[in-house]
């Protein structure tokens, strides 16, 4: 539950910054692109909303490696000349979860469900108000009104005229539900609208109808349910919403200049009156939007279509995707040759000697690799060292094989109750229980077995390492003999060199130093052959595939720990529930 929990909140933080970064977007857009229809505004803040809500419910985000790639601490192995000490065996504790408990998580996902649970039944509440207003209105009985209606939306494409009925309890039309839209008519302006003004509003809820505006709408109004604390959220919606009548009017009065002055005037009659819960109205819900929608009818000029198409799916290539900045890549670190642990200390400096040949350096021979580690116990979970009484913990004890996420304490006392055929120790609000249910505890220990067997194979893959690691030695030892070799020649030649020069005999040292360099050449070709190399390359392929493989049972490994740990936490709290843990002392 906490990791689920966990996950939520990072991506609501995460989905928060995203959609604060649109937004600026989207608004500098609107703001700054001179002539923009307001259809390609209502895309744009559709945009906004979509991506909300797709950054809560999308599982893989797309990940952007534009973050400083953190840094690798490398090891150089060195070879220890002696028998290596005997390694201890180690217990591989798998990482888990945090312990139950509240915390501030749980806290601000507690905030956040009692939010969204408000802003549901503030929905449906309205939504209930929007029944009972349909259940009040009258059929219209005006059959001339119903031919007009069915011609005009057959001529705006829509298969059948949406069900007309008025009500006295609205000032002007509105179209409501999204499944049978019904067009509700105000009873007591409809008397004192003419024939050309009722004509406008009725192509005005069409048009919506035609542009599918009220299934449309549903995704603003779920991202302000879900995001009810983003200012910035309820901000797209708003601006979608204005947008979306901006773009209905022009819709209505396009090709007809004449008809935008008694279309706004028809805007000012109806007023201002609040959005149906459910619906869509004719009339603004604010004044502010009022202004905005007789602005944008004055704005008589074109925009390019394909222009403002660029710009849209600029804007859902860009942004709406959920996204998350990750770490770039370290960069591969250069092959770095081990060195031994049995190199050669320098000769102490000798006088210069003009005759003498000069030695080849051989390369720093590498070194085997530290030992393979000790087959790691077969033990889940996690050992704390100090003892707090007010955590919450479990150890599992069956035969050989443990399972834990407690103290040392809670080891030790888990030990002292086990009676060899297995006991479940508790820990829970400061009180210790034991389980010994022969079906709890099989069912506990089936759980981590994915891990476990992750674990194996990761064993395995280390032996294969270490066997790798030996023969990469044994090469690495062949080559440390013989740089020993060389630096001994190095000397002896220097010797000769000295005796000769002091006895004057330059032929002496010339044949001194040719015999030298032959025997140089000689031990360097031991290991320059290209059997040597194509074997050192084909050993660190080998390991450089493992490693792959280790970094891939590692991840995997963690996602089925954390699978374990709900499984186990969900038979703790039924053991604790059906009376099978019985309290101790302790």
């Amino acid at each position: 539950m906490h990791t689920v929990l966990e996950l939520l909140g990072n991506r609501l933080l995460a989905t928060s910054v995203q959609t604060m970064l649109l937004t600026a977007l989207v608004w500098l857009l609107c703001r700054c692109v001179r002539r923009l229809p307001a259809a390609t505004q209502c895309g744009l803040w559709w945009l906004v909303a979509l991506q909300a809500v797709l950054g809560l419910l999308w599982a893989v985000p797309l990940e952007l490696p534009v973050l400083p790639a953190p840094d690798v601490l490398q090891t150089v192995p060195q070879a220890v000349a002696a028998a290596p000490a005997a390694v201890a065996p180690r217990v591989v504790m798998t990482p888990l979860p945090l312990e139950s408990g509240w915390s501030w998580l749980h806290l601000a996902m507690a905030l956040w469900l009692a939010g969204v649970l408000v802003m549901a039944l503030r929905t449906a509440s309205a939504w209930r108000a929007s029944r009972a207003l349909l259940r009040a209105a009258l059929p219209c009985d005006d059959h001339r009104l119903d031919a007009a209606l069915q011609l005009a939306a057959d001529a705006h494409g829509l298969r059948r005229a949406p069900r007309l009925m008025l009500s006295t309890a609205i000032d002007s039309p509105q179209l409501v539900g999204p499944w049978r839209p019904v067009l509700l008519l105000p009873a007591r302006v409809l008397q004192r609208m003419g024939d050309d003004d009722l004509d406008m509003a009725l192509t005005h809820e069409l048009v919506h109808l035609q542009r599918h505006d009220l299934w449309w709408g549903l995704v603003p109004a779920l991202a302000q349910h879900l995001f009810f604390f983003h200012p910035l959220v309820h901000l797209a919606a708003r601006e979608y919403a204005i947008a979306r009548e901006a773009a209905v009017d022009a819709a209505v009065v396009a090709g007809d200049r004449h008809c935008r002055q008694h279309y706004g005037r028809l805007l000012l009659q109806l007023g201002v009156s609040p959005r149906p819960g459910a619906g869509l109205a004719s009339a603004s819900p604010t004044f502010l939007s009022l202004k905005r929608r007789l602005l944008m009818l004055q704005n008589t000029s074109s925009f390019p279509r394909v222009g403002a198409g660029l710009i849209v799916a600029a804007v859902a290539l860009v942004g709406v995707l959920p996204m998350r900045l990750v770490a770039m890549p370290a960069p591969p670190a250069p092959a770095s040759v081990p060195v031994p642990a049995s190199t050669v200390s320098p000769p102490p400096a000798l006088p210069v000697v003009e005759a003498a040949a000069e030695v080849p350096v051989l390369p720093v021979p590498p070194s085997p690799p530290a030992a393979p580690a000790a087959q790691p116990l077969s033990v889940e979970g996690r050992l704390r060292l100090s003892q707090s009484p007010g955590e919450d913990g479990y150890v599992l004890l069956m035969k050989e094989h443990s399972i834990m996420n407690g103290s040392t304490a809670d080891l030790e006392q888990a030990r002292r109750l086990d009676d060899g055929k297995g006991v479940l120790l508790l820990r829970r609000g400061g009180r210790a229980y034991v389980v010994r249910d022969a079906g709890v505890l099989t069912r506990f220990q089936q759980a981590f077995v994915e891990s476990t067997r992750l674990g194996k194979e990761q064993g395995r893959l280390g032996e294969r390492q270490g066997r790798l690691g030996e023969r990469q030695g044994a090469i690495g030892t062949r080559m440390g003999e013989v740089g020993e070799r060389i630096g001994a020649l190095a000397a002896r030649q220097a010797e000769q060199a000295l005796a000769a020069q002091a006895d004057g005999d330059h032929e002496a040292m010339r044949r001194a130093a040719d015999a030298a360099r032959r025997e140089a050449e000689k031990l360097r070709a031991e290991l320059g052959t290209p059997a040597v190399r194509a074997e050192m390359q084909d050993l660190a392929r080998q390991q450089a595939e493992l490693g792959r493989q280790q970094a891939q049972l590692g991840r995997r490994q963690v996602e089925a720990s954390a699978r374990a740990q709900r499984e186990a936490e969900q038979l703790i709290q039924q053991a604790l529930r059906d009376g099978l843990a019985q309290a101790v002392d302790g």
